[in-house]
């Protein structure tokens, strides 16, 4: 486990990503992917959440511990089978207050952005097609993966590529690139 430091940060990042937008994040596979995203775009996420390959591409044993049992914010957000995971009300004080503190901060208002822009693509992609972005992104990911070969087999990624493509997650010249047309 990480330092206390770390693991506040940690619940700190979890609490922007899950607040930054009204809808919750659908499983834990999507807020580990979207973490992992963040964590490359912004590198100092990176440093606090290590993250490694797994059966499901890249993977945090802490972020899975905080996200079951937070120690800063207890009461920041939670679980619910239904609705996947997302803020309390506790939380979007929480929130409210690492926004006021930040507001003339270039970088956190840039963590806010990126953020929103992370869940508007990814929290409405199926498990699948996340991962399936994760993998032809960063390749590395696929070496433990337990679906990467299916998911890249020229049939699935090309059924997976239309849906992206009818989604407008991908452009038509990105379809083809990946399905090799």
């Amino acid at each position: 486990m990480v330092d206390s430091t770390t693991m506040q940060n940690i619940e700190k990042y979890l609490i922007i990503l899950l607040g930054i937008d009204d809808h919750s994040i659908p499983s834990l596979t999507h807020l580990q992917k979207e973490m992992f995203v963040l964590s490359k775009t912004i590198p100092k996420i990176g440093e606090s959440i290590k993250f490694q390959k797994h059966y499901l591409g890249p993977y945090s044993d802490d972020l899975n511990d905080i996200v079951k049992e937070p120690v800063f914010f207890p009461n920041a957000f939670k679980f619910d089978v239904n609705r996947g995971y997302r803020i309390t009300d506790e939380g979007k004080e929480i929130l409210k207050k690492m926004i006021d503190f930040n507001k003339d901060n270039p970088k956190f208002i840039q963590l806010l952005s990126i953020a929103k822009m992370t869940r508007k693509l990814y929290d409405r992609l199926s498990r699948d097609e996340l991962l399936l972005l994760i993998y032809l992104t960063y390749n590395e990911f696929t070496e433990f993966s337990s679906v990467s070969d299916n998911l890249l087999s020229s049939m699935k990624k090309r059924e997976l590529a239309r849906r992206l493509l009818d989604k407008g997650v991908i452009t038509e010249s990105r379809f083809k690139e990946i399905t090799g047309e």
